[in-house]
């Protein structure tokens, strides 16, 4: 099995970092027009959807509000990424190694996947979502304006 970890330092506190991974009126500005739908609880359901669908689902199995939300991972999006085994997600918010105020840093390790062409191309979804929602808190603006 194959784990993909992604950090990045983003300038904004903990709590708006946080805010905008779990708050759905948020999530579409930066992730690819999915919006969260939590109940931030562990055993709860999860989902993300868009166009009236669900995109991704699964289980929240863990939270430290503020610092940590782990969950099972089911994508929808595509047939390709339907037929993945159940995975799981761990984002975790930190300080950076060095002194910065201000900075916040955020980890996303994405566990269980396989080898296969479907499973190492949600490598590069995760860049552009990770990196779209540090440029909406860093700057107020989506990453990509909507269509």
């Amino acid at each position: 099995m194959t784990t993909q970890h992604i950090q990045l330092a983003i300038k904004a506190d903990p709590g708006d970092v946080w805010n905008a991974l779990v708050d759905g009126a948020l999530t579409p500005a930066y992730y690819v027009g999915f919006q969260a739908e939590f109940d931030l609880e562990a055993g709860k359901p999860y989902r993300y959807t868009a166009g009236g669908g669900d995109m991704i689902t699964g289980i929240v199995t863990g939270v430290e509000p503020g610092s940590t939300l782990a969950t099972t991972f089911n994508g929808h999006w595509d047939p390709a990424i339907a037929e993945l085994a159940e995975s799981t997600v761990i984002f975790e918010l930190g300080e950076p190694a060095m002194p910065l105020p201000g900075i916040t840093v955020l980890s996303c390790r994405h566990d269980g996947l396989d080898d296969s062409p479907a499973a190492m191309s949600l490598e590069s979804g995760w860049v552009t979502i990770l990196s779209g929602l540090k440029t909406l808190l860093e700057t107020g603006r989506p990453m990509v304006d909507a269509a």
